[in-house]
């Protein structure tokens, strides 16, 4: 049986590594592939290499201003895309190569699509807990592999004129079956219904981090109904979510002498509620993403996050140390600490200024140095969201999550944001309105579909 199962996994493995690129068009033999039961399906569920890294979130981490590189690596950058989303240029529209954020994705999404087909099949088991379990975290996976593609590859919500720039919504693993594109408002009607539905199979927690349940699909229902602009609904998921159960790491129990304070691959971080890595990109390692040294300015002495998020070099330079897997990856998952974040920063939205800066200090006591922390007071609404506003930055840095909070945000004209960056003594800008904050749609996808480019 376990022999069946590898060759199942490596069959599928093989035939998905071994093909064009382009997996919406993806050529798949369902007589070599065709996993036969419960555990087979979960053994899909549980390829960490495929489901929990490569989460396909780097054209937006790099493009998200949360850092700069020194001119000889970007320079000697290989991927030509990258370098354009670094600079925002227009040039990005004319690249040939492959897109892992867009590949690593609908991969993940075919892996889903081949589970929930074949649980389909298997409709007498779905009183069974194995059952209904595989096919909510199936679902989970789809959903939050459209939401990250739709951050990148879609116009932002909320945009009426640009409403028809939506993704593909791949339903069903037969890969020659015609690709379209959704709009905007139907790729989250779809990713909100799917979450519906796999929230009433989801254990309420898992056993490990690797493994869905229903409070991280709360949480991807609020991100969702953040980015449209709906904080009732969001603060609805959230307050769902914090009733399940949770705890914020308390920062004074990690040691910051370690080259990478928190555990590998997130084990014993009770904070971690799902554990997703980012793909890596030319600009991804410790040493060439350079944090700006007034942003690292802006926390307090006594906040232990100074410590253990950051290191200086040799040239004063300040890297990057603090994700939760441990190690050069960053974590992109969810976690406790956005949680928070997006509870106070709904709260305070719909007039509960006090509300929201409770939330907010129930999270900052666990960053200070045991003893340091002084609760922030009472204040007024406009001045309170604009305090969780820079912590969201201060907290979830390099956590995939910036690029997003742009695109939304940039809609409130009291939050709009200018990108600037310079490379060999040339200045770029990302302004708030630009077509630059939606990717290009692949050019091997474009060539194989009717799917008209994003502007």
């Amino acid at each position: 049986m376990m022999m069946n199962m590898r060759n199942m996994i490596l069959a599928l493995l093989l035939l998905l590594m071994g093909c064009n690129p382009d997996f919406l068009e993806l050529k798949r033999d369902k007589s070599q592939v065709i996993p036969q039961s419960l555990d087979d399906l979960d053994a899909l569920l549980n390829d960490y290499a495929t489901i929990n890294v490569g989460a396909g979130k780097s054209l937006g981490t790099i493009a998200a201003g949360e850092f700069y590189v020194e001119d000889n690596t970007w320079n000697l950058a290989s991927s030509q895309l990258q370098k354009f989303a670094y600079t925002w240029s227009d040039e990005i529209l004319n690249t040939q190569e492959d897109v892992p954020d867009w590949n690593n994705l609908y991969k993940r999404i075919l892996y889903a699509n081949v589970i929930l087909e074949r649980l389909d099949q298997m409709q007498t088991l779905d009183q069974n807990i194995d059952y209904n379990r595989i096919k909510g975290s199936a679902l989970f996976i789809r959903s939050d592999a459209f939401f990250s593609i739709a951050q990148q590859f879609a116009a932002p919500a909320g945009m009426p004129e640009w409403d028809r720039f939506g993704i593909p919504l791949k339903l069903e693993s037969d890969i020659n079956l015609v690709t379209t594109r959704s709009t905007v408002t139907q790729t989250y009607n779809q990713i909100i219904s799917d979450l519906l539905l796999a929230i009433g199979m989801l254990p309420d927690r898992s056993e490990d981090v690797y493994s869905p349940n229903k409070v991280a699909a709360y949480m991807l229902l609020m991100r969702c109904y953040m980015q449209l602009g709906n904080y009732e609904k969001s603060l609805e998921y959230a307050t769902k979510a914090r009733a399940i159960g949770g705890a914020v790491l308390d920062y004074n129990t990690v040691s910051g002498t370690k080259a990478y304070p928190f555990p590998t691959y997130g084990k014993g971080n009770s904070e971690i509620i799902y554990l997703d890595g980012s793909n890596s990109s030319n600009f991804s390692s410790k040493t060439k993403t350079l944090i700006p040294v007034e942003f690292y300015n802006s926390y307090d002495d006594n906040d232990l996050r100074k410590k253990l998020l950051f290191e200086k070099d040799a040239k004063g330079n300040v890297l990057y140390k603090g994700s939760y897997l441990g190690n050069a990856t960053y974590f992109v998952g969810y976690a406790w600490d956005e949680l928070l974040l997006n509870e106070a920063e709904c709260a305070i939205r719909l007039g509960g200024a006090d509300q929201g800066i409770n939330v907010l200090n129930e999270l900052l006591s666990k960053r200070f140095i045991s003893g340091k922390f002084q609760p922030i007071a009472s204040t007024f609404q406009k001045q309170a969201l604009e305090l969780v506003l820079l912590e969201r930055q201060k907290e979830l840095l390099l956590g995939g999550i910036r690029w997003s909070d742009l695109r939304r945000l940039n809609r409130e004209q009291d939050h709009v944001v200018i990108l600037k960056r310079k490379v060999n003594d040339q200045e770029y800008e990302l302004l708030p309105s630009s077509v630059r904050y939606i990717f290009p749609i692949p050019k091997d996808v474009m060539l194989k579909s009717n799917i008209e480019q994003n502007p």
